[in-house]
Order: structure tokens, then C-alpha cells, then sequence
């Protein structure tokens, strides 16, 4: 759905360099958006602008031996820590992390790759294996939304246990063909205490086409780094299904096994559709094993229009439950997201 305008290009030459290219890529976004507990509940709020600017630096380059590498800066990543949470509890790796102007660190929003035939090594503010390996519900045939409405809600798991110290992670991934393989590392910002240390993850997935049809299948196994001792020996097992089809339609299912956290299991479907200019997803998910009272389960709805040129009219709408006793959680946005 982006478009790339580049901007500028650096060409540069030395002895152990052939050629980078430095890119430059943005998007603007403004609407309408409104969350409350309870739409004309006791926590209902109003409707309220929405505005967001999104700028990335994109840089390439090969050296003379044919090894790629890149990096690439999001500079819509300044914003501040925080955790989303579920009945109270933090969802395991659904956290925001520190803007890339934060310290060396902690880089949110930028990433550092080299590529060669031994695979691809990333650091930075990247996908641990098992995010990578695995197709979230969130992602099937999705178009997105202003306020990421679809994929927030209560009943959602994004990222695993990627983010549980300062989101730095650092991966090694190869494919051959259909099948690709994954190991991950993040740290535990260098602490020494009991029960912390790195975390880590492995991921395969395969994707096989079926006369037209694509069906990827993804599996993997994580292991959280917990500085702060509020979850020691974290661990996730994940596996997803999903499918992409000639008519437009897609697909997706995944189950997640945890231990050591407020939850046990996860379940969620997704469900895409494209037909001409018009995209429209839905997703569903609930969390197993939380505590007494709470439920952890939502929707999430999401549709655009392409107008052309870069523009695209988008709707979004979330709903969860985080407690049988709370009031349903909702969200909705509506306005245009332009890429430049």
C-alpha cells in the first residue's frame, strides 16, 4: 500500500565499497478517532482529531565481494515507554519501546542488517524468530487503520515476548526456496540479578503454493529476558496457518502456548478480502488462563479505499474485554492516510 519516494541518493565509492543509496519515505495521517471504556458509558469520551507523521530513512548499499547491508531509522518513534495490559496484567510482548533518538542501547525504530549467502544478521528494533516466523491473525489481508484500532484490543497478541527488556534484538534468518529459518537474541539491558538473562527464539516457517493459492505455515519457540524478575523463564510456543488466495480472500489461524505468564493460551483467527480499490479485514482472539473474572478476548475491524496516487481512505474499529465486570473497551478512527 506504501509508496517510495526517494528523495535523495548518496553514491559512494572506496575501496571496500561499491555503491549506497540513502532513500527517504513518508506518510501523514488525519482523521477522526475515539476510545473509551464504553461508547455513552461512564468513561465515554468524545471524538478527537488525528494527526501523525511518519518519516524513514532508508540506506542500502554492496560491498565489492557482493555482501548487502542497510539500515533504516523511523523517526515516528519518539514517543515514550508503555504497556498495554490485559485484566491488570502486562500482555506479553505488547509494549511500545524508546524513540531512535533515545540512548545507543535502546534504538526503537531502527534497524541494521547485513546480507550475504550465510542468510541475513539484524539488529535493532526488529522481529524476534518467532514473530517472524509466525503470520499474525492482524496481518492477514489487513489494510490498516489510523489508530491501529484492529489490532489493540484486549483479545490481541502482536508481538509475543519480543520487548520484555529494551526491544533491541538481534536475529540471524536463512531461506532456501520455501523454507526459512530463524534464531533471535534479545538482552536484558546488561542486568546481573536472579532469573534474568538473554532471551532467545527460533522460528521456521514454509510456504507452499498450491496452484495459485499460497498456504504458509509457521512454527516456533521463545524465551523471554526479564530484567526486572516480574516474569523469570517467560516462554512462548507458537504455530500459525495461514492461506492467500487467487479470488482476493485470506486467511489465518494461530495458537500460542505460554508458561510463566498471567495467560496460558491464545487463540485467534484472521480474515482478509481486496477487490479492486477496497480491502477489508477482521480478526478475532482471546487469551486462556487469565485470572478469576477476567475474559481477554476481542475484535477488530479494518477497511480502506485506494483512491490512487498514494492516498487511501481508512476505517478501523476494536473491541475487548479485559474483566467480566468492566465495561467493554472500544475504539474507532476514520480519516485518510497519505505515503509519499
Amino acid at each position: 500500500m506504501k509508496k517510495i519516494l526517494i528523495a535523495s541518493t548518496a553514491l559512494v565509492s572506496t575501496a571496500g565499497l561499491a555503491a549506497a543509496d540513502v532513500a527517504l519515505s513518508g506518510r501523514a495521517e488525519m482523521g477522526i478517532y475515539q476510545y473509551n471504556a464504553a461508547f455513552g458509558g461512564p468513561n465515554n469520551g468524545g471524538p478527537q482529531f488525528f494527526t501523525d507523521i511518519d518519516v524513514t530513512f532508508t540506506m542500502s548499499g554492496e560491498t565489492d565481494n557482493g555482501l548487502t547491508f542497510g539500515a533504516s531509522v523511523d523517526l515516528d518513534e519518539g514517543g515514550a515507554n508503555g504497556t498495554v495490559t490485559n485484566a491488570g496484567v502486562p500482555i506479553p510482548g505488547v509494549a511500545s519501546v524508546n524513540g531512535a533518538t533515545g540512548n545507543n542501547s535502546d534504538d526503537g525504530g531502527a534497524t541494521i542488517f547485513i546480507s550475504g549467502g550465510f542468510g541475513t544478521v539484524t539488529m535493532g528494533d526488529t522481529d524476534g524468530a518467532l514473530d517472524w516466523a509466525l503470520t499474525e491473525a492482524g496481518n492477514v489481508g489487513n489494510p490498516g487503520s489510523l489508530a491501529d484500532d484492529e489490532t489493540t484490543h484486549a483479545g490481541y497478541l502482536g508481538a509475543y515476548l519480543d520487548g520484555a527488556n529494551d526491544g533491541q534484538i538481534l536475529r540471524w534468518d536463512y531461506t532456501s526456496g520455501a523454507f526459512g529459518v530463524a534464531i533471535s537474541l534479545e538482552d536484558d539491558n546488561g542486568s546481573k540479578a536472579v532469573n534474568t538473562g538473554i532471551g532467545y527464539a527460533i522460528g521456521f516457517k514454509y510456504a507452499l503454493d498450491l496452484s495459485g493459492t499460497t498456504v504458509n505455515f509457521g512454527i516456533g519457540h521463545q524465551r523471554a529476558a526479564d530484567a526486572a524478575g516480574v516474569t523469570p523463564d517467560a516462554k512462548a510456543t507458537g504455530v500459525s496457518v495461514s492461506a492467500t488466495f487467487a479470488n482476493g480472500l485470506s486467511a489465518g489461524v494461530t495458537y500460542t502456548d505460554m508458561s510463566n505468564l498471567p495467560v496460558d493460551k491464545h487463540y485467534s483467527i484472521g480474515l482478509g478480502y481486496t477487490t479492486g480499490a477496497f480491502s477489508v479485514h477482521a480478526n478475532y482472539g482471546k487469551f486462556d488462563g487469565v485470572a478469576a473474572g477476567a475474559e481477554a478476548k476481542g475484535f477488530g475491524l479494518a477497511a480502506a479505499y485506494d483512491l490512487g496516487g498514494g492516498a487511501v481512505v481508512h476505517f478501523g474499529y476494536g473491541s475487548g474485554k479485559t474483566s467480566t465486570a468492566a465495561p467493554t473497551a472500544k475504539s474507532a478512527s476514520l480519516g485518510l492516510g497519505l505515503s509519499f
